[in-house]
C-alpha cells in the first residue's frame, strides 16, 4: 500500500474540514506534508490552488457575513508584501527555505494557540500589521490564516462573520501570491457568470502552477482528500464542535510544521 499517498490523503482531508467548517487551519494542517513531498516551490503553489478552491466553497455558502472593508484592509498590506518576500526567497538555499517554512508554520500556529490580547492589534495599525505578516506568510508557507485570525479574535468577530470575512482576504491574496510565484519564481526551483469566470480563472491557474515532472500519485491522493475534506466539512461543519476542529488542525499543524524544520535541519547538515 502507498502508505505516504494515504498520509497525504488523510492530511489534506482533515485541512480541508477543518476550512470549510471553521474557515481556517487548511494550509497550516497541509502545507508542511505538501512541501515535503512535492518540494517547497510546487508544494506551497499545490497548497495555493487548492486554498483557492476552499475559499470560494465557504464564501459561497457565507458571503452575506463578510466585512469587506475590514477585508480590504487587510488585503493591501499583505499584497504589498508578496514580491518583496517572493523574490528575497529566490536568493535562499531550499533545505533553509524549508527550515524557514517550517518555523514560520511552528511560530504562527503557537501565536493561534496563545490567543493573548493584543491590544497593538486595534485601529489600522493592527490591520496593517497582520495584513503584512500574512502576506510574508502566505508567500513563505501558503498560510496567511494565523495573523489575521489573531486580529480577527482581537476584534472578537462572531465565528460566521470571521470564517466569511478572513475568505474574502484569502481569496485574492491566494489568486496575488500564486500569480507572484509562477511569474516571479520562488526560489525552490525543484521542481451565475462571475462564479464560473472565477472557477476558470483558478483552473488555468492551477494548470500553471502546478509544473510538469510532479508525482503524480501524491497529487491525485491530495485531490481526494481536498473533494472528501470539503463534503465532511460541510456536512459536518454544524455538528462538529469548534473546539474539537481546531484542537485537531493546531495538534496537526504542528506535528507538520516540526517535521519540515527537521527537514531542513537535515538538509543543511
Amino acid at each position: 500500500m502507498d502508505w505516504l499517498g494515504v498520509a497525504v490523503l488523510l492530511v489534506v482531508a482533515v485541512g480541508a474540514a477543518c476550512q470549510v467548517a471553521s474557515g481556517l487551519g487548511f494550509a497550516l494542517v497541509c502545507s508542511p506534508l505538501l512541501v515535503l513531498v512535492l518540494g517547497h516551490g510546487p508544494g506551497v503553489r499545490v497548497v495555493l490552488v487548492m486554498s483557492i478552491v476552499l475559499n470560494l466553497v465557504v464564501l459561497a455558502r457565507s458571503w452575506r457575513h463578510v466585512r469587506l472593508g475590514d477585508a480590504l484592509r487587510l488585503l493591501v498590506p499583505a499584497a504589498l508584501f508578496v514580491v518583496p518576500t517572493a523574490l528575497l526567497a529566490q536568493s535562499v538555499r531550499t533545505p533553509l527555505l524549508s527550515l524557514l517554512a517550517g518555523s514560520v508554520v511552528v511560530v504562527a500556529t503557537a501565536l493561534v494557540i496563545a490567543r493573548r490580547e493584543l491590544s497593538w492589534l486595534d485601529g489600522t495599525r493592527g490591520a496593517v500589521a497582520a495584513g503584512a505578516a500574512s502576506g510574508v506568510f502566505n508567500t513563505l508557507a501558503a498560510a496567511s490564516g494565523p495573523p489575521v485570525a489573531i486580529f480577527a479574535a482581537q476584534r472578537r468577530w462572531e465565528p460566521r462573520v470571521m470564517s466569511a470575512t478572513l475568505q474574502a482576504f484569502s481569496l485574492p491574496l491566494n489568486l496575488v501570491t500564486l500569480a507572484v510565484l509562477v511569474l516571479v519564481g520562488d526560489g525552490a526551483g525543484d521542481g451565475g457568470s462571475a462564479a464560473t469566470a472565477t472557477a476558470s480563472a483558478t483552473a488555468v491557474a492551477a494548470s500553471a502552477a502546478v509544473p510538469a515532472g510532479l508525482p503524480l500519485a501524491p497529487l491525485a491522493w491530495a485531490v481526494v482528500g481536498l473533494l472528501a475534506g470539503a463534503a465532511a466539512g460541510v456536512a459536518l461543519g454544524h455538528r462538529v464542535p469548534a473546539p474539537v476542529v481546531r484542537a485537531v488542525a493546531l495538534g496537526v499543524a504542528l506535528l507538520g510544521g516540526a517535521t519540515l524544520v527537521t527537514s531542513g535541519l537535515t538538509g543543511l547538515l
